[in-house]
C-alpha cells in the first residue's frame, strides 16, 4: 500500500494551479504570477534546510517513507526549483559558505560564516576580515519581528550559526555561542534584544571545562564561563529535557533549549535518550506556538542530522531522520496560514550517495507474472521501510522471466543503496565474509539499523559499501532542490544560485 501525507491546504492550492493554462511553460508562469500577484507579502517565513539533503536523499526517503508511488510533504508543494551550491572558493561546498549565502544573498568562502568572498577562512592572508553580511535573520529582528532558530545539531554548527553569527572559522563555535548572548563583548549587536528562541544541542559550548552538564557529560569552554547560567542572568529561559521542553509558554521566551551535549540524538535513537528530547516536529509546533505575533515571526528549522548519516556511511539513519524532517515540514503546512506565512525547503549540499543498479520494485507493484525467485526479494517488507530499498538488488531475466540477486563482476551481492567514499569502504575481498569489517551483504543485515549490536553506537550500525576509503563521507557538488509553497512562492523556479533563496525570502517579506 502507497502512502501520500497530502495536508488539506496543498490540496487546495494544486486544485486551483490544476486550472491554470497549460499551453507552455511561459504561459502558465505568466498565468501563475497573475493568480498571485494580490497575494500579501509574509508577514512570517519559515526556512527549513535539510543539511546534506540532495535529491537522490530525497528520493530514497520517497521510497522508504512512503513508497515508490507516494509524495512526501514536499514533494506536494507548488513550486521548485534547482539550486547550485558551489561557495566562492569550492566546487563541492560545505555548510557554512552555503547557509551565509542563502541567508545574506552574497557567495562565500567555504568554512566562514556571515563575511563575503573577501574574508577567507582563518584569515590566512593576515589582512583582517571584510564587512559582516546582513542575515535575513538579523533583518527580522530590526524590523521588530520575533525569530527563532532550531536545529538537529549543534546551535552553534555552521548552518544555525550563520543565521546570526560572524566568523571567520566555522569550529570557532565558542566564540559563536557568545555573540548570541546579549551581556558579551562580542554580542552581534543587530539581534537587538536577542534571538527569541534558539534550540538544539550544543550544550559543551555553554559549559566550562572541568564541569559536567545536566546529563553528567563534560563542558568544552576554557575560560570557565557557563553561558546557560549567563543567558538566564540576561533573562532567557533555559530548558535541557522534554519536560522543560513540554512546560514552555510564550511568557518564557526568550528561550535557550539545549537537549545534548552535542548534536540530538538521530531520529531513530532519540527514544533511548536518557534525559528525553523533543523530535524536529515538536520543535517546529512548539516554535510556531510560542513566536507567533502580530508583527510576525522568521524560523529557521535545520534537520542537521542528515547531514551527519552520510558523512558515518549510514544510510537509515540518514533516511529516518529525512522522514521526520519532511513530517515536520506537513506540520507546518497544517499549523500556519499560508496566506501569510511563506515555506521555504531546501538542502545546503548534497552528498556522494545515490541508488545504484537496477533494482526490482516489490512483486505486488508487478503487473505480470513472474518466474522462480529469491525467497528474501518475494518477502522484502521489512520493518520501518516500503519497497525494499536498503535490500540487496535483484534483476530479472527477460527470457525466463526469473528473479535472482544482482551481483558484481566477482559474482557477490551488492546493496541498493551506497556512496562513492566513506567509512563503508570494504579493505578485504568482498568474496570472503572472513575478512570482510562489514560482512552480511543479504537482506535480513543490510535492512537491519543495527546489524552489528544494538547498543546506539554509530560504529555499530550497517554502514553502505563506499568506493573510496575515506573516514567520512563528504559533501556532493550536484545541484539540491528549492520547495516553495505561501505568499511570492511563485519565485521558485528555474536554475538558480543558492543566493536566490535569500533573495524570495527577503522579496516575500513584509517589513
Amino acid at each position: 500500500m502507497q502512502v501520500s501525507r497530502k495536508p488539506k491546504k496543498i490540496a487546495a492550492i494544486a486544485a486551483m494551479m490544476a486550472m491554470l493554462s497549460t499551453t507552455s511553460i511561459a504561459a502558465q508562469m505568466d498565468s501563475h504570477k497573475t493568480e498571485f500577484k494580490n497575494f500579501p507579502k509574509a508577514k512570517n517565513i519559515i526556512f527549513f534546510v535539510g543539511d546534506g539533503m540532495g535529491v537522490s536523499t530525497v528520493t530514497a526517503s520517497r521510497i522508504f517513507s512512503v513508497g515508490i508511488d507516494g509524495e512526501l510533504t514536499m514533494d506536494q508543494f507548488p513550486h521548485t526549483a534547482l539550486s547550485k551550491t558551489y561557495t566562492a572558493d569550492h566546487i563541492t561546498p560545505d555548510s557554512a559558505g552555503t547557509m551565509t549565502a542563502m541567508m545574506t544573498g552574497v557567495n562565500a568562502n567555504s568554512g566562514v560564516i556571515g563575511f563575503g568572498a573577501e574574508t577567507e577562512r582563518q584569515d590566512f592572508n593576515n589582512n583582517g576580515n571584510g564587512e559582516r553580511l546582513w542575515t535575513l535573520l538579523e533583518m527580522a529582528k530590526q524590523a521588530g519581528k520575533k525569530v527563532g532558530v532550531v536545529s538537529t545539531a549543534r546551535v552553534t554548527h555552521a548552518t544555525p550559526a550563520a543565521c546570526y553569527a560572524h566568523v571567520n572559522e566555522r569550529n570557532q563555535e565558542n566564540a559563536i555561542a557568545l555573540q548570541a548572548l546579549p551581556t558579551d563583548a562580542t554580542y552581534n549587536e543587530r539581534l537587538e534584544d536577542g534571538i527569541d528562541l534558539l534550540m538544539g544541542g550544543g550544550r559543551r559550548y555553554f559549559t566550562p571545562s572541568g564541569m559536567t552538564d545536566e546529563e553528567g557529560e563534560s563542558g568544552s569552554r576554557g575560560d570557565g564561563r557557563d553561558l546557560r547560567k549567563e543567558f538566564q542572568d540576561a533573562g532567557y529561559t533555559y530548558v535541557w529535557n522534554q519536560s522543560g521542553f513540554d512546560s514552555l509558554a510564550k511568557e518564557d521566551l526568550p528561550i535557550l533549549g539545549l537537549f545534548e551535549r552535542s548534536h540530538m540524538e538521530y531520529e531513530y535513537d532519540r527514544p533511548n535518550d536518557l534525559g528525553g528530547e523533543p523530535s524536529i516536529e515538536e520543535m517546529l509546533k512548539k516554535s510556531i506556538a510560542l513566536l507567533e505575533n502580530n508583527k510576525g515571526y522568521f524560523l529557521m528549522v535545520e534537520a542537521g542530522r542528515i547531514d551527519h548519516a552520510h558523512h558515518a556511511g549510514n544510510a537509515f539513519r540518514a533516511l529516518t531522520d529525512t522522514e521526520a524532517f519532511d513530517k515536520a515540514i506537513e506540520a507546518a503546512v497544517n499549523k500556519v496560514d499560508l496566506r501569510d506565512t511563506l515555506i521555504i525547503v531546501t538542502a545546503d549540499h548534497s552528498h556522494v550517495f545515490n541508488i545504484a543498479g537496477y533494482p526490482m520494485r516489490k512483486p505486488a507493484d508487478l503487473q505480470y507474472n513472474i518466474g522462480t525467485a529469491p525467497a528474501s526479494y518475494l518477502d522484502n517488507d521489512m520493518p520501518h521501510q516500503h519497497d525494499g530499498i536498503f535490500d540487496v538488488a535483484y534483476d530479472i531475466s527477460a527470457g525466463s522471466g526469473s528473479i535472482s540477486t544482482s551481483t558484481d563482476s566477482n559474482g557477490i551481492p551488492y546493496t541498493i543503496l551506497g556512496y562513492h567514499n566513506g567509512p563503508g569502504y570494504r579493505s578485504g575481498p568482498r568474496i570472503d565474509p572472513t575478512v570482510d569489517p562489514f560482512p552480511g551483504l543479504t537482506g535480513a543485515n543490510t535492512q537491519n539499523p543495527d546489524a552489528f549490536g544494538n547498543t546506539g553506537s554509530e560504529h555499530t550500525q550497517y554502514l553502505q559499501e563506499a568506493a573510496v576509503p575515506l573516514g567520512s563521507e563528504t559533501h556532493a557538488a550536484e545541484d539540491v532542490a528549492i520547495y516553495g509553497i505561501g505568499p511570492q512562492s511563485w519565485l521558485v523556479h528555474g536554475t538558480v544560485k543558492n543566493t536566490h533563496i535569500f533573495d524570495v525570502m527577503k522579496s516575500a517579506f513584509k517589513y
